[in-house]
């Protein structure tokens, strides 16, 4: 889903100084490289925003955006859209990608240090050896800060189960790449357990939370059922992925479980690939719910967050595999803050945050997932302590909390390289 609107600005020239030129502390500037498209990605924007709303030069060298019109500056970031757009495919698809936009980061990278020196480099992953784009900045005193969005090594264990030469090798660069880094950051603190379990000093690794902050501003809950022609009586939304990844199969077959009792409706809204979609419109069919669920297709953030309000529960489903047992999903704390009830996968990881904050149901059970569901739909009132829990334990991923962290070791790392 697209994120935010689009801002635009002519970027300045900026004076040519040679690749061992002096820093000056008063105008420290910082080089983001992400294999994404930027305008749309939540995470990348809001750390790369946080840098440049502390007085920082920002550059961020990203893919060329599909969906948004290409930009040269973004709130204050210095955008460097590279002549490549990501697409699904095969195992080599990604390899050949992943290694042209290595390329072509290298050089753009190169080329900007030389126009004005860096004094950071902010690399996010996948692929975790892009970070080695960094070499030549590095070799010439530059800090490298790697940032780890997913474990590359449950991916791959996760979609290619029976490659587990190929997981070991990944778990071998992971490591390679983190150590290159001065620093690493963890999108979670499963990936960052996970990170450590594999030899990396947990003194160098730290947690920063992808924020679960509403929107500066988004359609009304009125609106959005009007623009939609949404249904009246209770809603459940699904606003995310549309893949085998979500569960969202066993939420169909969870939700055919309520409808003879409940006057409720399911909402699938988000991009997928189109078997899979297809597949479950099937399944909607075959258990003849088709008057009762609808798929909205690609929101953009701000219709997707008013739609989930709209929810009367807080549905965040996963299948089971070694990706998502380390996963925190966005979406909990976004619900958490809509003060929704939270119906959630039964993982480790999860629990460990959240407590009783929640209730949970067993991965690929619709019954599981129908009894859950069947009782906050039921009987809300029952409910209302686990969702203040929530909204109390998710407080602390807030964006002001997080920037604060990354403002931390962004400090220590410049200060460490201009001591």
């Amino acid at each position: 889903m697209a994120l935010r609107q689009e801002m635009t600005s002519g970027a300045k020239e900026e004076q040519v100084r040679p690749l061992t030129a002096t820093v000056d502390l008063d105008e420290r500037r910082i080089a983001v490289v992400a294999y994404t498209e930027y305008p749309s990605d939540s995470r990348v924007r809001r750390e790369a925003e946080f840098l440049a709303e502390d007085g920082r030069v920002v550059h961020v060298i990203a893919l060329r955006s599909r969906h948004d019109r290409s930009l040269t500056d973004v709130a204050g970031v210095r955008l460097h859209e590279l002549p490549l757009s990501a697409r699904r495919g095969s195992k080599l698809r990604y390899l050949y990608q992943y290694s042209l936009f290595f390329v072509l980061s290298l050089v753009q990278l190169i080329r900007l240090h030389r126009k004005g020196r860096f004094d950071l480099v902010h690399v996010h992953s996948l692929p975790d050896f892009q970070v080695f784009c960094a070499l030549p900045l590095r070799l010439s005193g530059c800090a490298v800060l790697l940032d780890l969005h997913e474990g590359f090594p449950e991916i791959l264990a996760a979609r290619f189960p029976k490659s587990s030469i190929l997981v070991r090798v990944a778990a071998g660069l992971e490591q390679l790449s983190c150590r290159f880094a001065n620093h690493v950051l963890a999108a979670n603190d499963g990936i960052r357990a996970a990170v450590i379990s594999r030899g990396l000093s947990a003194q160098r690794i730290t947690s920063i939370f992808n924020s679960g902050d509403a929107p500066n501003e988004f359609p009304s809950a009125e609106t959005i059922r009007r623009q939609f022609d949404l249904p009246g009586g209770k809603l459940i939304v699904h606003a995310g992925g549309v893949n085998p990844e979500r569960d969202l199969e066993t939420v169909v077959r969870a939700f055919a479980q309520l409808t003879d009792e409940l006057d409720v409706h399911l909402i699938v809204a988000g991009e997928g690939e189109s078997q899979y979609l297809n597949s479950l419109k099937a399944i909607v069919e075959d258990l003849g719910l088709s008057d009762r669920v609808r798929f909205l297709g690609r929101l953009d953030w701000e219709q997707a967050y008013a739609l989930m309000s709209l929810s009367s529960v807080g549905l965040v489903t996963l299948a089971t595999n070694p990706l998502t047992q380390i996963a925190w999903p966005t979406r909990i704390v976004e619900y958490a803050n809509l003060e929704k009830p939270l119906v959630v996968p039964e993982f480790r990881s999860i629990r460990a945050i959240l407590g009783e904050g929640a209730q949970y149901y067993k991965p690929g059970d619709p019954n599981s997932l129908a009894k859950a569901l069947r009782s906050n739909l039921l009987t809300p009132d029952t409910h209302q302590l686990a969702i203040t829990r929530a909204a109390l334990v998710c407080r602390r991923f807030a964006s002001r909390h997080m920037r604060e962290i990354l403002r931390g070791v962004v400090r220590k790392l410049e200060d460490s390289r201009a001591a």
